[in-house]
Parts: C-alpha cells; structure tokens; sequence
C-alpha cells in the first residue's frame, strides 16, 4: 500500500482550513476547492503571545480539513514570526496536515476595508477583522490554483 506524497494530498484536497495568525486572535476560514469561496469559521484568542490550542484542535476536529493555509505577512516582528511558527509545528506535530504558506501582507488592511462598507459596530469589525482576513488568504490561495 503507498502512500500519499504531501503533494499529491495537496492536489487532492477538497476542504481547507485558512488562519490569519495575529498576537492577540488567530481567524479561521474554511472552504472548498470547487468553488474557490471561504466563509468565516472562528476566531482563537491569543493570551501573552500563547494561542488557544484546544480552541485550534477544535476548529480542526470540527472542519476536518485536508489542508490547512497559513498567512504568513513575512514580517520583521520577531513575535509574530515565532507565533507563525510555534502554530505550524503545532498543526505538523498533532495533526499531520499539509501546510500551505500564503503571503498575506495586506489582507488584515483589505478586511478593514471590507468591514468598513457593512455598516457594522467597532466592536463587530474587530471580532471579524481576523476571519474575514483568513477569508482573503484562503481565497488567495484558491485563485492561484490553474483552472
């Protein structure tokens, strides 16, 4: 029985799981292949640069994902790069997904733009700025696959 290069379960894959990493809150994004569309799926709290690593299992366990994208804004903060990398060793270590790293400098400014139109209190913008985001990077990934 062979198996699966990391590769071949990235071409294969129909579910994903985005995350907008931060210091303060992670957003998730979930979506499929076919359609190329994310939707929300939740936000981590980040507490003194620690994620909330069974909120991470749970979002997991709930989506089920083949794969799971990363933004990763290719930051000069060395706290962000190490909460980027602590969250990928995680996901290798307990989960086994493929990882796909998506560059993603931009997409927390689009989100604020995108939430600024809705009409939506601060507070509501803040709590969806993440998982909107997420929503960017996955669709990113997405429209870089060939027809």
């Amino acid at each position: 029985m062979s198996s699966k290069t990391q590769q071949q379960v990235i071409d294969d894959a129909s579910l994903f799981l985005a995350f907008d990493i931060g210091l303060k809150r992670t957003g998730a994004a979930s979506g499929v292949s076919v359609t190329k569309r994310a939707t929300p799926a939740g936000a981590i709290v980040v507490t003194n640069g620690r994620h909330d690593w069974a909120g991470v299992d749970a979002l997991i366990k709930e989506w089920q994902p083949d794969v799971i994208v990363v933004g990763n804004p290719n930051s000069d903060d060395p706290h962000l790069n190490k909460a980027i990398n602590r969250f990928k060793s995680h996901i290798q270590r307990w989960h086994k997904l493929p990882i796909i790293d998506i560059d993603e400098r931009l997409t927390s400014s689009a989100a604020n733009q995108t939430l600024s139109q809705q009409g939506l209190s601060q507070k509501r913008k803040t709590e969806l700025r993440d998982q909107v985001a997420a929503c960017l990077i996955l669709e990113t990934y997405f429209n870089s696959l060939p027809e």
